[in-house]
C-alpha cells in the first residue's frame, strides 16, 4: 500500500492567547515509513478496520458552543498526502475520520476538544458521545455534517480519505491526513496531535508511557533465545486463508512480542496463504483478531484437514488477540504487545 511520510517543517511558537502559560517544547521528528494498516472484515485488511458500506450521514443542526479563545501557533506540516498544511491557531473543534486517531485525541487530553467522530470511535466511551459524521470509507462521510460542526482542525487517515480532504480543502477548512506505518511513526503523530491541540507535554508522557511498557516486554523477550521462539500464524481470514505480512502492526507486534511471524519471508502486507503451506511450515502458536474468533476455535481449525496435526492444535496454543487493539495505530498498541507476550510466554509475564 502507499508509504506516507510525515515531516513537521517549522515549529516556531506557541504563545497563549487566553488558558496556557507558556508554550509547548516538544519538537516531532518526521517519519520514517511508510504506513500499513489490518481489517476484521471479508475484505483484505488495510490496517484500518474496513467498514461495510453505509447511507451518507445527513446534514444536521448542531448547536455550536462557545468555546475559549486558541493559542496563537505556527506550524507548517506536510502531511501522509504530500500537502503542506499551514495553521496559525491551536485547534479547539476538531472532527477525527478514524478510530485510531480518536484515541490519540482522548489519550492526550484533547478529547473536549472533538467535536466529530465516525461510528466507528467506540473508544474512549466518551468517544460514544460527539457527533457522528458518518462510517469509515470516504464513501460513507458527510461533508455537510463536518461543515456544520465549524471544525478548526479535521484529522484524516491517509489516501482512503482523499476525496473527503480534497473536499474539505476546497472549503478552505484545514486538514491533515496522518498514515503511520509504524511504531515511531505513531509516537511522532501522538506528539504532533499533543503539540496541534495545545496538550505537548501530555502528548510526550502518552508517548514516553508507551515506550517503557514496549521496553519491558522487549527485555523480557531477551531472556528468551531466538532459536526457542516460537513460530506464530496470524490468521487474518480463513477463505481465502490470509495472514499478516513483516510490515504490518500485525506483523510487528507479533515480533516485539517475542514470536517469530511464520510469513515473515513475505512482502505483501495481507498475503493469501494455502493451507499446505501453513501446515509444511508447521506453526507453533495460531493468533487472530478477536473479530474472527468465530473461525478460530479449536474445534473449528483442528478440523481442517490435517490441522490435528499442527503443533499449535495438538498443544491447545490458539489465542485471540482483541482486534481493535492490534489494528489502530494509537497508544493501545502497547497493550497489543503486551497481549502477545503473555499469550506466548505465560511463565515470564508477571
Amino acid at each position: 500500500m502507499n508509504r506516507n511520510i510525515l515531516r513537521l517543517v517549522a515549529i516556531l511558537v506557541i504563545t497563549l492567547a487566553s488558558v496556557c502559560g507558556c508554550a509547548p517544547t516538544a519538537t516531532p521528528v518526521p517519519p520514517t515509513a511508510t504506513a500499513l494498516p489490518p481489517t476484521e472484515t471479508a475484505v483484505p485488511p488495510t490496517e484500518t478496520p474496513v467498514p461495510p458500506t453505509e447511507t451518507p450521514v445527513p446534514p444536521t443542526e448542531t448547536p455550536v458552543p462557545p468555546t475559549e479563545t486558541p493559542a496563537t501557533v505556527s506550524v507548517s506540516v506536510t502531511d501522509s498526502l504530500g500537502r503542506e498544511v499551514i495553521l496559525t491557531e491551536s485547534s479547539e473543534r476538531i472532527v477525527s475520520l478514524a478510530p485510531s486517531l480518536t484515541e490519540i485525541l482522548f489519550a492526550v487530553g484533547a478529547g473536549d476538544q472533538v467535536v466529530g467522530v465516525t461510528t466507528f470511535c467506540n473508544y474512549p466511551e466518551e468517544a460514544l458521545e460527539r457527533e457522528q459524521v458518518g462510517g469509515f470509507s470516504a464513501s460513507t462521510i458527510s461533508v455537510e455534517v463536518i461543515v456544520s460542526l465549524r471544525p478548526d482542525l479535521v484529522l484524516a487517515a491517509g489516501g482512503i480519505h482523499e476525496p473527503i480532504v480534497e473536499a474539505l480543502e476546497n472549503l478552505e477548512i484545514p486538514v491533515i491526513s496522518l498514515d503511520p506505518a509504524n511504531l515511531d511513526e505513531v509516537y511522532e503523530d501522538i506528539e504532533l496531535m499533543g503539540l496541534l491541540t495545545g496538550h505537548a507535554e501530555e502528548a510526550a508522557q502518552v508517548v514516553a508511557e508507551m515506550q517503557q511498557r514496549i521496553e519491558q516486554v522487549e527485555a523480557m523477550v531477551a531472556q528468551v533465545p531466538e532459536e526457542e521462539r516460537p513460530t506464530v500464524f496470524w490468521q487474518i481470514w480463513d477463505e481465502p486463508l490470509m495472514t499478516a505480512g513483516p510490515g504490518t502492526f500485525a506483523g510487528q507486534i507479533i515480533t516485539l512480542g517475542g514470536g517469530i511471524n511464520l510469513f515473515a519471508d513475505l512482502a505483501e502486507d495481507w498475503p493469501s496463504v494455502s493451507a499446505e503451506e501453513v501446515l509444511a511450515r508447521n506453526p507453533a502458536v495460531i493468533m487472530g483478531p478477536d473479530s474472527h474468533g468465530d473461525k478460530l476455535t479449536p474445534e473449528i481449525v483442528g478440523g481442517r484437514p490435517g490441522w490435528d496435526q499442527v503443533d499449535a492444535v495438538r498443544n491447545e496454543r490458539i489465542y485471540l488477540i482483541q482486534g481493535d487493539i492490534v489494528s489502530r495505530a494509537g497508544p493501545r498498541l502497547a497493550e497489543a504487545i503486551e497481549d502477545v507476550a503473555a499469550a506466548l510466554y505465560p511463565d515470564l509475564v508477571e
